[in-house]
């Protein structure tokens, strides 16, 4: 089924040859290491434009799905900027109102209200946004090329970000997140290093029969610091009965962390309405420490 689903997002993204739309963000484009036979992969990096001198803004790495993976190291880093349009998100949220158009009018007039209630109360503050090639290691999470990825976005793109980019260098405000497969490497990465990431959270996340190993992942121990901790499906994911199992056994395991049930299929229309929206909107209040409609 994310075989299938993933071949049906591809047939559906975005013309490659148009540049790709940035709204009121600007990209630069890193070169990460090689990945199997290659060629290295890369990862997109988008910065809030308009920005005082010395302003500085939440860290975010947010993983792509399986459709972009297919197109390769290069192209698949772009997936969230080109086929998920991100920086239209982001735009929606700096207006301050949400439209269910915005939405793909995938979301209830319920949470929509909320939502907006939420941008009322307190503007949309924005993030730094790194989106790196994911790459698909499900066959062997606990292999070598698995272990090089997970270094290179826990260790090596946290402490690039921290020297070269507008961030506020805390764990507190450095978060990790990813839709399908990406939410798969986010959970499995982000509850494995309390130290770097104190927001973990997942879109519609690829778990398959891996919940138990998922869970292991959270070492607990009294000094072990707090996360923030987020788990998403919808109405017609095709993973719900995967992802909602998942919130079973976190729950079973007495890890602390939220369930949200949205609107819409495991398909490009909801990374670009609904999951693209929830996410930057979580992580712009919860790596601030505020509280999350």
């Amino acid at each position: 089924m994310l075989a299938v689903a993933g071949a049906l997002a591809l047939a559906q993204s975005r013309d490659d040859s148009a540049p790709p739309a940035l709204h009121e963000l600007e990209a630069r484009v890193w070169t990460g290491p090689v990945f199997g036979r290659g060629p290295a992969a890369q990862a997109v990096v988008l910065v809030p434009r308009n920005r005082a001198a010395d302003q500085r803004f939440p860290l975010l790495i947010a993983m792509h799905g399986l459709g972009e993976t297919w197109r390769g190291p290069q192209r698949g880093a772009w997936g969230w900027v080109r086929d998920y349009e991100l920086p239209r998100a982001d735009g929606a949220l700096r207006r301050g109102a949400l439209t269910a158009g915005d939405f793909e009018s995938l979301v209830d007039p319920a949470r929509l209200a909320q939502l907006n209630e939420s941008l009322r109360a307190r503007r949309y503050g924005g993030l730094v946004l790194i989106l790196p090639f994911t790459v698909d290691t499900r066959r062997h999470m606990d292999g070598a090329e698995h272990r090089a990825f997970d270094r290179w976005i826990s260790r090596d793109l946290v402490a690039r970000a921290r020297r070269e980019l507008p961030v506020l260098a805390t764990r507190e405000a450095t978060g990790i997140d990813g839709v399908s497969l990406g939410g798969l490497h986010a959970l499995w990465t982000g509850l494995a290093h309390p130290e770097v990431f104190g927001v973990v959270a997942a879109l519609q996340p690829a778990v398959r029969t891996r919940q138990a190993a998922v869970v292991q992942r959270f070492v607990a121990s009294r000094s072990r610091p707090a996360q923030r901790i987020r788990i998403v499906t919808s109405t017609l994911d095709a993973l719900r009965d995967d992802v909602t199992a998942l919130d079973r056994a976190m729950s079973a395991a007495r890890i602390t962390h939220e369930f949200k049930l949205l609107v819409g299929p495991h398909d490009y229309v909801f990374n670009r309405g609904p999951g693209a929206l929830e996410m930057l909107l979580f992580h712009d209040r919860a790596l601030r420490g505020v509280a999350t409609p």
